[in-house]
């Protein structure tokens, strides 16, 4: 057995932990940080700045789920003539994004008027049942890429 590879391994095993424990609370500062900062780009109408050599964005990303319970959404989803989304209950993700198609029409529409949008001109653009039994979230997170 060749001890120094075997010292070598077991350096870099406890390297490697070091790493993972640093990079755990990295990521928790990022995410304590983020909390912190969405809304002072939200309030400020910033889109994206950049700063020392990274350009942060404000993204949105929308998400739908059942305001009260999964079967309403089902019986929505066929009063709405969308039984595509339906097997035995329906999909979330294709649901999704069946919404946020929506949601791009109705921001279009509100960015034509020059006036913001939010999750209720969401609902009120799908069908008539299912916007009803839908909850739409509106989550906004930061991005970061090299300037």
């Amino acid at each position: 057995m060749n001890i120094s590879q075997l010292k070598e391994f077991v350096c870099l095993e406890n390297r490697k932990k070091e790493l993972d424990a640093e990079l755990k609370q990295t990521k928790q500062k990022l995410d304590d940080l983020e909390q912190i900062l969405v809304p002072q780009f939200v309030d400020d109408g910033v889109q994206n700045m950049t700063v020392d050599g990274r350009t942060v964005s404000l993204a949105q990303d929308i998400y739908a789920s059942p305001l009260i319970d999964r079967e309403d959404v089902v019986n929505a989803l066929r009063k709405s003539e969308l039984g595509q989304y339906i097997a035995e209950n329906y999909n979330a993700n294709s649901l999704t994004a069946f919404v946020r198609e929506v949601a791009r029409e109705v921001e279009a529409r509100a960015k034509q008027e020059q006036r913001p949008y939010d999750e209720n001109d969401v609902r009120a653009g799908l069908p008539a049942p299912l916007g009803g039994a839908l909850k739409i979230s509106f989550v906004h997170v930061l991005r970061s890429r090299k300037a």
